[in-house]
């Protein structure tokens, strides 16, 4: 449940996209622990079982699996959330962490735009 509303974080995608952009799982080092733990908790309170596997303990997978009826092949949804560095790049506003504070906050790594000039015409 989202605590603010107190509706499912499915509900609002903005909201929870936003509450997973705060996450700095920049590879390297990755960290992405807290950012697997929020969404562990996610499928958990969905109650859905989910079982956390990695080499060691920041840099864990979240394995759930929701069993269907057996009328339809099974389906595998696979991703990661860890993310390539923007060190050494110009951008418009702050990326990763510091980001999207609140629901009326610019929208992050909004990369920096070439000035009219240099565009192509």
């Amino acid at each position: 449940m989202n605590k603010k509303t107190q509706s499912p974080i499915y509900d609002n995608p903005a909201e929870l996209l936003r509450q997973l952009i705060r996450f700095d799982t920049t590879n390297p080092p990755g960290n992405e622990r807290e950012c697997i733990l929020f969404i562990n908790g996610l499928l958990k309170e969905a109650g859905i079982r989910t079982t956390l596997l990695g080499r060691n303990r920041q840099r864990q997978n979240v394995i759930a699996r929701l069993k269907g009826e057996g009328k339809a092949p099974p389906l595998l949804l696979y991703g990661h959330v860890d993310v390539v560095t923007t060190e050494k790049q110009k951008w418009q506003q702050p990326c990763l962490p510091r980001c999207c504070t609140t629901p009326s906050a610019r929208p992050c790594c909004t990369p920096a735009t070439r000035s009219t000039s240099s565009r192509p015409r």
